[in-house]
């Protein structure tokens, strides 16, 4: 991700904890919003993390009313009056593949058990029994006086548990561990692209087409419309620079 990227994903991003302290986030957000539209929400989603499902709707047919006088799509518009409504559903799941483009296993590095330590949360063991007794004590401790007398149990409607906090986890009930890591080895999922891979049916479906058409129609579409994905990433970014400028 290039410097300008950056500088717009802290400001987009709610999320970020610099967002709201960068000196030039008011500055940045204007120079965004004088982009063109579809760049605009294109870089909202893929940057700022803005995943909603109507941004996504609006972006999806702002594209399609690019794309649909393409000569790749001729003998589609004449196939029926259902057309536009592929378009729009192509243009989407292309937008969302090409925003979540990061695989889902390695998080992008292409590499597994690259040295880190995953965290793990087990119960305390100086507690843990304790916090047992104290949680079945208030739960018996709320029946009624006759039932409790039979469970052998002193019946007390308001229970208090005075005692010092567990020096072990301070009264948590849980400690972290560090998990033993794993040789670092290329992700499987992804084959060491760092890439989501292509998931063809779900393309398919996602359009309405067999797979079979999906593969003789729309697979070189899809090929097509991500290097046009691409191509409007740079030119917003170059529109980006100049308004920053």
């Amino acid at each position: 991700m290039s410097l300008l990227k950056e500088r717009a994903a802290i400001a987009m991003n709610v999320r970020v904890a610099l967002a709201d302290v960068a000196p030039d986030r008011q500055v940045t957000l204007g120079a965004i919003a004088m982009v063109d539209d579809l760049g605009n929400m294109l870089w909202h989603m893929k940057y700022g993390e803005d995943r909603r499902g109507k941004t996504l709707r609006r972006a999806a047919l702002l594209l399609a009313s690019r794309i649909g006088g393409s000569n790749r799509f001729k003998r589609t518009r004449t196939s029926g009056g259902g057309a536009d409504a592929v378009f729009v559903s192509f243009a989407e799941r292309a937008i969302a593949e090409w925003v979540a483009d990061r695989c889902s296993a390695c998080g992008g590095y292409g590499m597994l058990g690259r040295g880190q330590r995953a965290t793990l949360r087990v119960s305390c063991p100086t507690c843990s029994h304790l916090q047992v007794a104290i949680a079945d004590s208030l739960q018996f401790s709320r029946w009624p006086a006759p039932i409790a007398a039979a469970n052998g149990l002193r019946f007390s409607p308001w229970p208090r548990v005075v005692r010092s906090a567990c020096p072990t986890c301070l009264d948590k009930g849980f400690v972290e561990r560090k998990a033993a890591s794993k040789n670092p080895h290329v992700c499987s999922h992804c084959n060491g692209t760092g890439r989501e891979p292509v998931n063809h049916a779900q393309r398919a479906a996602a359009i309405g087409v067999p797979l079979d058409q999906y593969h003789r129609r729309w697979l070189s579409r899809f090929e097509w419309l991500a290097d046009v994905l691409t191509r409007i990433d740079s030119q917003t970014e170059e529109q980006f620079a100049w308004a920053i400028r």
